[in-house]
């Protein structure tokens, strides 16, 4: 019963979305939660660039303690979408202690050839800085292969709560081309379960290539 509401909620989600996504969220920096058992939710932004607007999707569901996800993205200038299926599960929660620690895998491609040959394995660390947890440090460590090219991936990220409706979000992140990028923005909370994210982005490898994210969260009714 619960797993045929998730189901139907997961294929929902896709539906009404638009066709395109990246396999992450508008965060470069993962951290080591989950949605909880038998809920849905819906991640999804667009990327203001120089070569134009980049949309994505990523609607997910927790099913078996693990986290299940399918994105979506349409690239600038690419006729083809990408997609990408990603799996999380939590290792170690954070209930009883200040840290959390998790575990993801992924897969992607292009649409238009068919194409799934890029993958990333990740373990996403979540500490808590301070007693009231107002203060949270993600740091990530992975391997990643994407366009003949793989490495080991890594990335940093602080988020700090402002206000009862208000987050301030910083992060930096390699990929496995050993390019980093930097973006530093704010959440808001529209209402419990919904928030908007509004990042200003630098990718360091590229002279003055700078974009801005709109992202929009959303978690859905078991």
């Amino acid at each position: 019963m619960h797993h045929g509401r998730v189901l139907v909620a997961l294929l929902l989600s896709a539906a009404v979305l638009p066709f395109d996504t990246r396999a992450a969220a508008s965060l470069l920096v993962d951290d080591a939660t989950i949605t909880d058992a038998h809920h849905c939710q819906l991640e999804s932004w667009v990327r203001h660039t120089r070569d134009g607007q980049e949309w994505t999707a990523v609607p997910a569901c927790t099913l078996a303690d693990t986290e299940w996800s399918l994105g979506l993205t349409r690239l600038p200038g690419q006729p083809s979408p990408q997609w990408a299926v990603g799996a999380k599960r939590v290792l170690v929660e954070r209930r009883q202690r200040r840290w959390g620690l998790a575990a993801s895998a992924g897969l992607g491609g292009t649409a238009h050839p068919p194409r799934g040959d890029d993958w990333n394995l990740a373990v996403p660390l979540t500490v808590a800085l301070d007693a009231q947890d107002k203060v949270q440090l993600h740091l990530n460590l992975g391997w990643a292969r994407h366009a003949h090219v793989q490495g080991h991936t890594s990335g940093v990220g602080i988020e700090v709560a402002l206000h009862h409706d208000w987050s301030l979000l910083a992060e930096s992140a390699r990929d496995a081309d050993r390019q980093r990028s930097s973006q530093v923005g704010l959440r808001r909370v529209l209402w419990p379960g919904a928030s908007v994210d509004l990042l200003a982005v630098q990718a360091h490898h590229l002279r003055d290539t700078r974009w801005l994210t709109l992202g929009f969260n959303l978690a859905a009714l078991p």
